[in-house]
């Protein structure tokens, strides 16, 4: 198979644009998921660098679960995403400033629209799933006070009921970025506002109540903010 990389110009971060190289071919489909690469030495030289610079570009890669090194018999195109890959974009969530604004700007940008979207696509299965959960929810805060994994297993449940990959691989990292910031107040998950939210959630979406959802998830984002920004937050009640 031949590849065509193009020439590496500039020598600053050369790693850098060898992956980048790498990245474009497999972006415009020169190299498809299964593909195996030409070898490390062709490749430096086609790209005009030192192998190393190549191979190091290759174990990035690796990391990110893009390419698969077998051994003995070359490097390859990952066929897929693995269940456990790991997302970079994660990662970059947790190193950017945190702005109280901005992250409910987007917490409500995102989850408002993946909430709509798992309504439209969810299966009877999905709700039967989303049903178990809140169910066990509501017994156990009867007595426990909910965890960050509680709002992590409804919301993320809510988030692959969307059947889209493309959505799910996005948004996993911000509902991990969102779910990050709980810790950070004491007041910020109670039992009647969590088990409530759920609830009325799951029941807006079987019943096709787009502007339930939005009353819901305007109220929970509300709360949200007012706790990160350390504002007492009183619950007011709604009808939805």
């Amino acid at each position: 198979m031949g590849v065509e990389f193009r020439v590496i110009k500039q020598k600053s971060s050369i790693s850098q644009q060898v992956l980048d190289n790498i990245k474009e071919s497999i972006m415009d489909g020169t190299l498809r998921p299964g593909d195996k690469l030409p070898a490390l030495s062709e490749i430096a030289a086609t790209m005009g660098v030192g192998i190393s610079s190549v191979r190091e570009a290759v174990k990035m890669l690796e990391i990110l679960d893009i390419l698969e090194t077998k051994q003995g018999d070359g490097t390859f195109v990952a066929s897929g995403i693995k269940e456990n890959a790991f997302n970079a974009l994660s990662l970059q969530f947790m190193l950017m400033p945190r702005c109280v604004e901005q992250l409910v700007e987007f917490r409500k940008m995102f989850e408002t629209a993946f909430t709509h979207l798992a309504m439209e696509n969810a299966t009877p299965e999905d709700f039967m799933d989303l049903e178990e959960i809140v169910i066990a929810q509501e017994k156990k805060f009867k007595t426990d006070s909910p965890t960050e994994e509680d709002e992590k297993d409804f919301h993320l449940r809510v988030l692959r009921s969307t059947h889209n990959p493309y959505i799910i691989r996005m948004c996993e990292p911000m509902l991990e970025l969102f779910l990050s910031t709980l810790p950070t107040s004491a007041q910020m998950l109670t039992k009647e506002s969590v088990s409530k939210d759920h609830r009325k959630l799951l029941e807006c979406m079987r019943s096709k109540n787009p502007e339930g959802i939005n009353k819901v998830l305007k109220k929970s984002f509300d709360g949200w903010g007012e706790r990160l920004n350390g504002t007492p937050y009183v619950e007011a009640e709604e009808t939805v």
